[in-house]
């Protein structure tokens, strides 16, 4: 008989793998061939799954919000403050996935200042991204955790505009490194600047 393939599974297999070989080897090393042999394929049977080199990068463009989303999910219950910090470290470049991922992000967000098609997915994306933000902090201004004297849509603007901008510098940093001590203590500064809650005039 022949074999059956799960190909909802065969295309996460593929994109993940081009996410491994992003964070080894960089984006400019990325074909159908090289990712066929870092998922342990012929490039024949990637192209069954994803005619181009674009298709891919849209999945894995997708793949990386659906990791960040369930990384989400994982985090303890705490201080809402306190969460918010540790949501936005899951978006930021602090080890091999979470740096793979940012790369396909800032690859993506480049076609997409050019291709239009791109950039209606990469604000379909964010649009997503920020609608969830904005619903968080609006619960933790309700419940006192955050400052409530601006609106929670803008300051979930301001947060993922700031992680996107850190997340950029952090990818140049070398962990451990004092650029990268410094990277993160002053987005911790400016975390805490703009939500702690504004004493009463």
């Amino acid at each position: 008989m022949p074999k059956i393939v799960d190909r909802p599974q065969r295309r996460r297999e593929i994109a993940e793998a081009l996410l491994r070989l992003i964070a080894r080897e960089g984006i400019e090393t990325v074909s159908v061939r090289t990712v066929a042999a870092e998922a342990g394929l012929s490039p024949g049977a990637v192209q069954k799954y994803f005619s181009t080199r674009e298709e891919l990068f849209h999945f894995a463009f997708d793949l990386t919000s659906e990791h960040i989303e369930r990384r989400w999910m994982k985090v303890p219950q705490d201080h809402l403050l306190t969460m918010l910090r540790a949501l936005v470290a899951e978006a930021l470049p602090l080890d091999d996935q979470r740096r793979a991922e940012v790369i396909v992000i800032l690859a993506f967000t480049a076609r997409a200042a050019v291709l239009p098609h791109w950039a209606h997915h990469l604000r379909h994306g964010y649009g997503f991204l920020r609608e969830q933000t904005t619903d968080f902090l609006d619960q933790a201004q309700r419940q006192g955790h955050i400052r409530d004297d601006l609106d929670a849509g803008r300051l979930a603007d301001i947060v993922m505009a700031l992680t996107d901008g850190f997340a950029q510098h952090l990818l140049q940093a070398e962990p451990g490194s004092e650029l990268h001590r410094r990277l993160l203590g002053s987005l911790e500064l400016a975390l805490t600047e703009l939500l702690t809650p504004r004493a009463a005039e």
